[in-house]
């Protein structure tokens, strides 16, 4: 749920991992907190109702990682009233010998990026008492 409030569990990072998601990549936790902290002001202005499903959280001890599959979604306070909606799953691998910390975090969205990056334009349902 970090996209929406900010919140992350830094201690659970190496330092130098990869994240990677299907709009960017970088390396080091530090950019990761930066980046989720310049989001979280945008957020905080723009979108409401917005929130986190879990579906499922499964490890696999054999490949060294946790997988989670989930759901984002969000309206923002646009006056299209935009919604994002999206399914995908994140792999969390893992070092056991640095204190079982993640070093690369691959997530991966059902949808492609443009169509996810498209819904950011395409018009929402609007209040029920809107005309």
């Amino acid at each position: 749920n970090y996209l929406w409030t900010g919140d992350i569990r830094a201690d659970l990072y190496d330092e130098d991992c990869t994240f990677t998601d299907p709009t960017l990549s970088f390396k080091g936790l530090s950019t990761f907190q930066n980046n989720v902290a310049n989001l979280n002001k945008i957020v905080d202005v723009l979108v409401e109702e917005n929130g986190t499903e879990l579906y499922s959280i499964e490890l696999l001890a054999e490949e060294e990682k946790v997988c989670a599959s989930w759901r984002m979604y969000g309206t923002f306070k646009l006056p299209w009233r935009p919604r994002l909606n999206v399914k995908g799953r994140t792999e969390f691998s893992y070092d056991p010998d640095n204190g079982n910390r993640v070093f690369s975090y691959d997530e991966f969205w059902k949808l492609s990026a443009k169509d996810a990056l498209l819904q950011l334009v395409t018009p929402g349902e609007r209040d029920r008492d809107s005309s």
